[in-house]
């Protein structure tokens, strides 16, 4: 009797425990945190202007068991932001979209929650016209603090939309910027846009012209106050690159998935993965996976700087159904892998 007393005591015991640890229900709540500030600032937010998908946060969420989420902030000067769906597990980045109308200008500190944890970030709400940016140069004076450089540099072939350099600025004062770059080697780099919030940022410089002669050209990059410079190879035809990518042949080193990922929900923009790669010497490249559960992702490009490099992998494909697959990535005759997690 004594026996069977204590078999019904530690089978209930188990059943509690494995109930307490382990999140099955696929309908029910996803329990995790939220990081301590938002990854993205996205639009222009101006007095009496209905807000678009074009106005957006994105935080990143570490969830420990997948489920349905319902992320929002609190309302502030008429507008708010929210996202509801589902997530899988470990981090995930969500875009909250903003709604509403911003009543007058100023700047608004707006609180996220999410099960208990919260994050906080400010928004800067304009008039309806914008005056001129104040912005610094990242790395001046000296390199600019860039981040990729896109395209092919060919001597005789003229510059086209896909050749560009990102680099980074910190932006004091929102407002419009141009930047107009000087003829060297018959090319020169001009951007202009809107910076709508303040804070460290990326600009795109759009390469124009056609170059005239190979060799290294450095580039400078000026605005009111600041200058900061870049270097460009031109080559007298298309050469593959000598790269190696970080962590092979193992896990890619520092890899970051980003996006949701859900079964039968089509990736977007939003799904991509970053990974390191060390460039030995400049020229094109490819870097894939093989496709897994119906997704894959790719980059293609040019290296023009030499060392230690991230480049961010573009998802295609619909997820086929629900767990982690770990995903081959191959590129200049190595390979390293990386975890994505579909709900």
């Amino acid at each position: 009797m004594k026996f069977s007393n204590l078999a019904i005591t530690l089978f209930i015991a188990a059943v509690s425990f494995t109930s307490c640890v382990k999140n099955t229900d696929p309908s029910g709540n996803s329990v995790g945190t939220l990081k301590d500030s938002v990854t993205a600032i996205n639009g222009i937010f101006r007095v009496d202007s209905a807000l678009t998908t074009d106005n957006y946060v994105d935080v990143q969420v570490d969830v420990k068991y997948g489920g349905s989420f319902d992320i929002k902030s609190d309302s502030v000067n008429g507008y708010s932001f929210k996202k509801s769906g589902t997530v899988g597990s470990g981090l995930n980045t969500i875009r909250l979209y903003a709604s509403g109308k911003p009543i007058t200008t100023g700047v608004n500190t707006f609180h996220v929650t999410y099960g208990s944890s919260t994050c906080s970030f400010s928004i800067t709400v304009f008039n309806s016209a914008l005056g001129t940016a104040l912005y610094t140069l990242g790395g001046s004076p000296g390199n600019c603090s860039v981040t990729s450089i896109n395209g092919n540099y060919i001597v005789g072939q003229p510059m086209n939309a896909g050749d560009t350099v990102r680099t980074t600025v910190n932006v004091i004062g929102a407002g419009s910027y141009i930047i107009n770059g000087a003829v060297i080697n018959g090319v020169s780099f001009n951007a202009s846009g809107t910076f709508a919030n303040p804070g460290i940022q990326s600009i795109t410089l759009k390469a124009s012209g056609t170059p005239v002669a190979a060799g290294v050209v450095s580039y400078p990059v000026t605005n009111s106050s600041t200058t900061c410079n870049f270097p460009i190879t031109f080559a007298t035809g298309i050469v593959n690159a000598t790269f190696g990518l970080s962590g092979s042949p193992n896990n890619c080193t520092g890899a970051i998935v980003n996006g949701t990922y859900t079964a039968g929900t089509a990736l977007t923009a939003s799904n991509t993965a970053k990974i390191y790669v060390n460039v030995l010497s400049p020229g094109i490249y490819t870097i894939a996976t093989t496709t897994m559960n119906g997704i894959s992702f790719s980059a293609s490009g040019t290296f023009n700087l030499t060392g230690l490099q991230q480049i961010f992998l573009t998802g295609n494909g619909t997820p086929l159904a629900a767990g982690t697959v770990n995903l081959p990535v191959s590129g200049g005759g190595n390979t390293c892998g990386i975890a994505v997690t579909c709900n």
